[in-house]
């Protein structure tokens, strides 16, 4: 018996990738709202909703893997460059780098950096069948950036729709188009398309109207009255803060919209006050390169921050968010019972097209919102600067400050006084330490003594100089830092103020933009439902009439299928009926085989009888020859004559024989010939038959 046991089955390990082997070392994750932005801004690649955009997938595994350990690749090691600088643009989610796949925007810039490696316009990965790109659906949810791969891509494709050789609706296939450009069937009535296109009529003349805050200026509001101080060192007076003062925004609205409408993440502006830049000017804020991975974090980025004075004023979107993030209303039609698929489908493609119309409208009045939030909110803040500004006349802090800079200078200029009268207590103290000494032991003493302190008492006299101009500047840093800590907390409750008010403002707008939204989701659901009940009496009609066809169609599928039935016994009948006559056939061919063997076989016995008769008579002559000729020549005549009639009569019997044989011959190949002629006439009357059932 064998103690051997049976292999065991082992599973192989992947081995954990490091870091810089990972596709994350070289593509980061994208912030929501810069993607947003450049995909909006390329225009080929934009469904018709605004609200979905058209982007390559590229799985890294494809091209032979893309991470930081290749840099070393001459190829690869340019393309992570050009990657990292932003010359092929790219986009990818934490799900994607999971997967180690990765999204390109297909812009001109990006398109025309990617045709210049051959590993990039490949139409194939390295297996040769599997293809190089797939092109995917980007859209944005409560979730963030959601991607969807649609259907397999090429560089030459996406280069032809970013040139228009290529339509999008063609490249992304009919499937990806319905679902998210917005657009009806080409398959609806010219009803319901003249009736959409009333409904965007509307849509669009809805949007029409005043820009947003024409009121602002209406509102009396002040930042000129200070909070109330005591002195350098007194707390901010607890009585109410006036509202703030937006400066006439109205006026300056369209050229502020000019210069700060920027990304929502980012605004680089230039202050238009022409004061200090130090004081006065907003100095731009770059977001942390930090990927932001969801809405929160996008809702929490800075949109702008004021540093100057080291104030840290932010304009933050968080709050803005919590406040005005409501979701797009949405357009739902119940199918009536009993409707046909085609009614059903055409009102599932008119519900697409409203539902993108009110997210678009919705999405449009969003970012309106929040531009008009972040203006005003810059433009609060650059108020608030210059309302705790310690060099603005009648300035509560420039007196603060002023004060602080007096007391500085007295400090200063009494800083020598000081400085020597705290030289004098020292040397006073040392000449007393001496007396002291002198008192208690001889003048040579003494005098070691004052030589021993001489540096000692310099050094003391030095520190105690230094001491006070120390004490000087921490004082006067130290009251610096509690002007500024006032005006912190002034101009955090300003900003506070002036939030709630322009808050209070926006709400009013949304609700503006709400109702509007609203107006829009009700005439849309009254238009489709108009064009519902215009096309009920119809789709009745057409499903009665589908119904009956349909009838039509049973009645002559089982037509159909009966003459099938019969078709079919018809060629059963007909293939027993040959199979019976070829049965029949083959016993007659070896009947008349069997019969012509007998007969071969009674011949071949006649033929060696016949043989032995011939070879008996052979015999007998040549005996009678032998007798002949010892007999001589007088009997040679007679011999011979015998002999010429023997071979006559054989000759006559071998005549007989071969004519016996010739007509045995005749009667064979003749029986042969009308059995086969039976079954041919048999076969052909079969399938005569058969082609007349037919």
């Amino acid at each position: 018996m064998s103690i051997l046991t049976a292999p065991k089955k082992t599973e192989k390990r992947e081995r954990q990738k490091k870091p810089d082997e990972l596709l994350a070392s070289v593509v980061r994750e994208t912030a929501v709202p810069a993607a947003v932005e450049l995909l909006r801004s390329n225009a080929p690649f934009v469904f018709p909703s605004g609200t979905a955009w058209a982007i390559l997938v590229l799985a890294a595994d494809r091209i032979g893997g893309l991470s930081r350990k290749q840099c070393r690749d001459e190829a690869k090691g340019s393309l992570i460059e050009l990657i990292e600088a932003d010359s092929i643009c790219t986009l990818a989610t934490a799900d994607m780098l999971s997967e180690e796949v990765f999204g390109i925007i297909p812009t001109v810039e990006t398109l025309a950096r990617m045709e210049e490696y051959s590993l990039l316009t490949a139409p194939t990965a390295a297996d040769g069948k599997t293809p190089l790109y797939s092109w995917a659906v980007v859209y944005q949810d409560q979730h963030g950036l959601q991607v969807d791969l649609v259907a397999d891509a090429t560089f030459a494709m996406a280069l032809g729709v970013s040139t228009g050789s290529i339509a999008l609706k063609d490249a992304v296939g009919r499937e990806a188009w319905a679902a998210h450009s917005g657009e009806t069937d080409d398959e609806l009535t010219v009803e319901g398309d003249v009736e959409l296109a009333r409904i965007e009529d509307g849509a669009d003349a809805e949007d029409e109207g005043d820009p947003l805050f024409e009121g602002v200026s209406d509102i009396d509001a002040d930042f000129d009255e200070e909070p109330a101080f005591g002195d350098a060192f007194g707390e901010i007076a607890d009585e109410e803060a006036e509202a703030p003062a937006f400066e006439e925004y109205t006026d300056a609205k369209g050229e502020e919209e000019d210069n700060q409408r920027e990304h929502a993440v980012m605004f680089d502006e230039e202050d238009e006050d022409g004061g200090d830049v130090s004081q006065g000017s907003a100095e731009t804020a770059s977001v942390d390169d930090e990927p932001v991975a969801d809405q929160e974090q996008v809702r929490s980025t800075i949109a702008r921050r004021f540093l100057s004075e080291d104030l840290d004023l932010e304009v933050r979107l968080d709050e803005f968010a919590t406040s005005f993030g409501v979701a797009a209303p949405t357009v739902q039609i119940v199918v009536p019972d009993a409707a046909s698929s085609w009614l059903g489908d055409q009102i599932a493609q008119l519900t697409r097209h409203a539902n993108a119309q009110l997210a678009k409208l919705h999405a449009d009045g969003e970012a309106e919102l929040q531009t008009e939030f972040v203006n005003l909110m810059s433009l609060h803040a650059e108020q608030v600067m210059r309302d705790v500004a310690i060099d603005r006349d009648g300035s509560v802090y420039k007196e603060l400050t002023t004060g602080a800079k007096a007391e500085y200078r007295e400090e200063l200029a009494a800083k020598e006084e000081k400085g020597r009268q705290a030289q004098a207590e020292i040397a006073k103290g040392f000449e007393a330490a001496i007396a002291q000494v002198g008192q208690q032991a001889a003048s040579q003493a003494e005098v070691q003594y004052r030589e021993r302190n001489k540096a000692k008492i310099q050094r003391e006299q030095l520190e105690a100089v230094a001491a006070i101009e120390a004490k000087i500047e921490n004082d006067y840093a130290h009251t610096q830092q509690e002007i500024l800590k006032l005006r912190r907390k002034d101009a955090e409750r300003r900003m506070a103020i002036g939030t709630t008010r322009i808050f209070s403002v926006l709400a009013e707008r949304q609700q503006e933009n709400l109702a509007a939204e609203r107006a829009l989701m009700v005439e849309l659901t009254n238009e489709i439902q108009r064009i519902i009940d215009e096309n009920r009496k119809s789709d009745i009609t057409r499903a009665e009439a589908l119904a009956e066809e349909q009838s039509r169609f049973d009645r002559v599928a089982a037509l159909e299928q009966e003459h099938l039935t019969i078709v079919e016994r018809l060629r059963s009948e007909h293939a027993n009926r040959l199979r019976r006559t070829e049965d029949e056939f083959e016993e007659a061919r070896l009947a008349a085989i069997e019969q012509m063997r007998a007969r071969e076989e009674e011949w071949q016995n006649s033929l060696s009888r016949e043989k032995e008769k011939t070879d008996a008579q052979s015999k007998r002559v040549t005996d009678l020859l032998k007798q002949m000729s010892r007999m001589g020549k007088s009997f040679k005549k007679e011999y011979d004559k015998r002999i010429t009639d023997l071979q006559a009569e054989r000759q006559a019997y071998i005549n007989d024989l071969e004519r016996s044989n010739q007509m045995q011959m005749r009667s064979s190949r003749l029986t042969t010939v009308l059995m086969v002629a039976m079954s041919l006439f048999m076969a052909a009357a079969g399938f005569i038959a058969g082609a007349l059932l037919h």
